[in-house]
């Protein structure tokens, strides 16, 4: 079927859509392809003579990853409250419904690979869509990373966190044409392969797939074996379509193209009226909502640590390969042809004659100290420290010292911990509309657990429907709950900190030993507190069948006991003690 002169028009203008955003896209894009060169260790040159020694010890690989590690090592501390209600039990089974999902979608995991991408490129999105393919067909919430290579917007926007009020974008991918066609059998004939009606800018991860597959060469070089289609997902604000002088898409209008044709096009079909897509800029970029990457401020020393590395390799080896200097005649032409560089080699010279080896000359002594100032260089620019890595800083041995450095060390990790918590902020605030929309089934999910165990959680959806049937905005009652992130929870060291601070508290008696163990978040607290408590009641009875009194039991609330000052006076043999012995009265 023949594209109808509104389809036409409609393809054309997401065409200048298209440019304008990848245009825009380009100018801070110019670098990702070195940064991941340099990531990689590609830091020379293809063309090098082949004498040259390509020396590479990347430091930048392990920093980068180390990073990713702290900010993702731990599992932020998620909150769901109600701005209605104090104890709201709806908040409570939100909350842990939200629990379930990042369990399910392996949310820890896609998060390492969005701080990876941050590092690379300076800017990452997470899509936080229900996927109709998912749970063997019948549909599931899902949370996908998009890398920026495959996203454009709206160059108005001028802060990442600001995505929202722009006024179009577009998630770019590709897949298999034969899969499109029987999704759409209507548009079936007219889905191409590898279709695009403007050209695929260079900076696209489409131009490199295509590079890839050959579709980039003529028809008659290789091709992918599977025919493959690019598929555009656009999400734009409408504001001429009227019917009856009111908007027809108050939101956003969700048009899919496949292989140049659409094949959706319809109202936004989310209950909170937002697309699905929450960005963030790695470093503060005062010009563009694209943030400025790791890569960049971390190549300069790590090319030349390398370039110093490789000429202290060459000189080792050339000059210590020492020259033959000689009169001419010194030798015959024969043992001219002989002499090499074996060691120990053994040289007869002609009478009157000289011949002599150069010795290597002595590397500047300011060659060292210049790498370790490097390295110095690339550890202060990432904010990685001896602390950060394990190491003990300089002579400090005592343990609150360490501790305080920690934590001045952790500073700029911080900073990016802020900055991921509030990016699950947005996404979290966006799973609440979609369970109300999505989950209206009771289901069971499997998650771990704070006892380091698999648990089993069942959602119920009865309470969920009777806020709906009593409340008059219906479905919008979701707009009365609140997704938080406690701060800095997802750092390990704050946990850590946090319970150093709970033993301590708990040893003064300020806290109880529930408490304690709450903050530690040990495993199977339960469990140990009930045998602790039996124990106590073990000690307390033989206690008093001694003459003593019984002593305060191990309950949940109970501060540190002391020992009863009867006991204290009861007689040493009596109880059990006795008498140190002192070698010098033997």
């Amino acid at each position: 079927m023949p594209l109808t002169t509104g389809e036409q028009s409609l393809i054309k203008y997401l065409n200048k859509l298209y440019t304008e955003g990848s245009e825009a896209r380009s100018k801070v894009s110019k670098n990702w392809d070195r940064a991941i060169k340099t990531i990689k260790g590609e830091t020379w040159p293809d063309r090098r003579p082949k004498y040259k020694i390509n020396a590479v010890m990347n430091f930048l690989a392990q920093i980068v990853e180390r990073k990713a590690a702290l900010l993702t090592d731990s599992r932020p501390t998620i909150v769901v409250a109600s701005r209605k209600q104090k104890d709201d039990p709806v908040s409570e089974i939100l909350q842990k419904t939200i629990e379930g999902i990042l369990d399910e979608r392996s949310f820890e995991q896609k998060l390492t690979e969005f701080v990876m991408l941050e590092e690379y490129f300076g800017f990452a999105l997470f899509n936080t869509c229900f996927d109709k393919n998912l749970d063997y067909g019948k549909g599931d919430i899902d949370l996908v990373v998009i890398d920026p290579r495959c996203f454009i917007f709206d160059p108005f926007v001028t802060r990442s966190w600001n995505l929202q009020n722009g006024e179009y974008c577009c998630l770019e991918t590709l897949k298999p044409t034969e899969m499109l066609r029987d999704l759409n059998p209507k548009k079936a004939d007219d889905i191409k392969s590898d279709f695009t009606s403007d050209e695929v800018k260079p900076d696209s991860l489409i131009h490199k797939l295509r590079a890839l597959f050959g579709w980039e060469k003529s028809a008659t070089e290789k091709n992918s074996a599977i025919p493959r289609s690019i598929v555009r997902d656009w999400w734009i604000r409408d504001r001429t379509t009227r019917r009856d002088s009111k908007l027809v898409f108050p939101n956003w209008r969700h048009i899919i193209l496949a292989g140049g044709v659409p094949i959706e096009d319809g109202a936004n079909p989310y209950l909170d009226g937002n697309h699905p897509f929450d960005a963030m800029e790695w470093g503060f970029n005062v010009d563009s909502p694209y943030g400025l990457n790791e890569i960049d401020q971390l190549e300069s020393p790590q090319i030349l640590f390398n370039k110093l590395l490789a000429g202290i390799l060459e000189n080792a080896i050339l000059m210590g390969n020492n020259i033959w200097i000689g009169d001419q005649e010194a030798l015959s032409k024969e043992d001219w042809a002989k002499l090499t560089n074996e060691p120990g080699s053994h040289v007869k010279v002609r009478q009157g004659k000289t011949l002599r080896r150069e010795a290597a000359p002595a590397l500047p002594n300011y060659v060292m100290p210049l790498a370790t100032m490097l390295i110095n260089g690339l550890e202060k620019l990432s904010g990685i420290t001896e602390v950060t890595e394990g190491r003990r800083p300089g002579q400090v041995t005592s343990g609150t010292a360490i501790e305080s450095l920690a934590m001045m060390a952790q500073t700029t990790i911080r900073l990016k911990a802020r900055q991921l918590e509030g990016m699950i902020q947005r996404i979290g605030q966006k799973l609440i509309p979609r369970i109300f929309a999505y989950y209206t089934a009771d289901r069971v999910f499997n998650l771990v657990g704070t006892k380091g165990k698999i648990e089993t959680y069942l959602y119920e959806r009865q309470a969920i429907k009777e806020l709906i049937q009593n409340d008059r905005r219906g479905m919008g009652a979701f707009q009365d709950y609140q997704f938080k992130v406690i701060p800095a929870s997802s750092l390990a060291m704050t946990k850590w900190q946090k319970g150093l601070m709970a033993v301590q508290l708990f040893q003064t008696g300020l806290i109880d030993e529930e408490a304690a163990l709450d903050a530690l978040e040990f495993p199977n607290r339960d469990e140990i507190m009930e045998r602790m408590a039996e124990k106590q009641k073990e000690m307390a009875m033989i206690a008093a069948q001694q003459g003593g009194q019984p002593g305060k039991g191990f309950g949940r609330k109970s501060a540190g006991t002391k020992m009863p000052a009867n006991l204290l006076r009861g007689k040493k043999q009596e109880l059990g003690f006795q008498e140190p012995q002192n070698p010098m009265n033997q």
